[in-house]
């Protein structure tokens, strides 16, 4: 699904668990729906117990660190992946993941900035995010909401505004 698709194609994986897949299947599946005509696009998704070697040989080859990383498998359930097998590179959504984390901060700055300005306190309420920032960065993140922002990132993915992540190599995917 990766190093044999042709030049100009990507594949858009989504990593889930045994218990998670039912619920995040569906999600991902209404997403990527618009885009199921593209014939330059693949869709899949991967068990993170049977990957978890292959993802973090993957982050690794990324951040060009020589040492190996514990990750945590739960942590990566609701993960969407688009790969560029040719170009070799890669783009990550996940919920925490920095990227999604921008509209709600511009909203935050925008919103203090607003009830700087005036007196009048209901001045900033049309942004509907609370005015205590640590709410909103402890908020408890429920499966079902995990693939929430995922139609926003692919459109930002196709206009070619997410972060590209490069490797020198696609790993081996452990086949045991």
């Amino acid at each position: 699904m990766v190093r044999l698709l042709k030049p100009g194609c990507r594949t858009i994986i989504l990593i889930t668990d045994i218990k998670t897949r039912p619920k995040l299947i569906p999600s991902f599946h209404k997403a990527v729906w618009p885009y199921r005509k593209s014939k330059t696009l693949l869709f899949g998704h991967m068990l993170i117990e049977k990957g978890l070697l292959w993802y973090s040989e993957l982050l690794r080859l990324s951040l060009c660190e020589s040492k190996t990383f514990k990750i945590n498998p739960r942590n990566c359930v609701g993960t969407v992946i688009a790969l560029n097998g040719h170009r070799k590179y890669f783009c990550m959504y996940h919920a925490k993941h920095p990227e999604t984390n921008n509209d709600r901060k511009r909203l935050m700055k925008m919103k203090k900035h607003l009830e700087r300005d005036t007196t009048d306190p209901e001045i900033g309420a049309f942004v509907e995010v609370n005015s205590d920032e640590s709410d909103c960065e402890q908020k408890i993140l429920l499966e079902e909401n995990l693939l929430d922002g995922l139609s926003n990132w692919l459109d930002r993915l196709f206009e070619g505004s997410t972060h590209r992540y490069s490797v020198n190599y696609w790993p081996d995917f452990p086949t045991k």
